[in-house]
């Protein structure tokens, strides 16, 4: 019997303006201690799903990547640990401290911070992680070296996150919802 929180049961973090893929969500967004792990439990969501190789992509064709646009649709709608997982690759397969590398580092730190968030709402010192994150995150983004990257503004972006963030310093703990900053991507 499941007994742990299924995404189909937080409608306020399924509530969303646009989505880039067409690729079906997991049934439940990874917290840890919460739920099970999704790759290592047998009851996780993506346990025995094979992890595809990517050898080389680039970011000029980025609207044609469906893992980026998986990625933005996970984060979008609160799957933070899932959308660190559909970047992963892309990371991993980019030039080591390239705008593309340290851009999608940006955006899983980022993405990383609010799942430290919402664990804070069981175990307050996971705010020093979120405080941790969201610095490097944020330097990360602005170090991609352009205004608009990948489709995101990034100074809009960094601007929407940090407004919401910013509690954290005082050891407030933001709701994750329907205004937790997006990443709305220009064609």
């Amino acid at each position: 019997m499941i007994d742990y929180p299924l995404a189909d049961s937080e409608s306020e973090l399924n509530v969303g303006k646009v989505r880039y893929s067409l690729r079906k969500f997991p049934n439940y967004r990874y917290v840890p201690g919460i739920h099970p792990h999704p790759i290592n439990s047998p009851e996780g969501h993506s346990f025995g799903l094979e992890e595809p190789e990517l050898d080389s992509w680039d970011s000029d064709a980025w609207t044609e990547n469906e893992d980026y646009f998986f990625g933005v649709d996970l984060y979008n709608y609160h799957y933070y640990w899932e959308a660190h997982e559909a970047w992963e690759g892309l990371w991993t397969s980019a030039v080591r401290n390239s705008s593309e590398h340290r851009f999608l580092q940006g955006l899983i730190k980022c993405g990383a911070a609010l799942l430290k968030v919402r664990m804070a709402k069981y175990a307050i010192q996971d705010l020093i992680g979120a405080r941790t994150l969201s610095k490097s995150g944020i330097d990360l983004l602005n170090r991609a070296g352009v205004e608009q990257f990948m489709g995101l503004n990034v100074p809009i972006f960094i601007q929407a996150y940090e407004e919401f963030i910013k509690p954290i310093y005082d050891d407030n703990i933001p709701e994750i919802n329907s205004k937790t900053p997006r990443i709305e991507l220009i064609f």
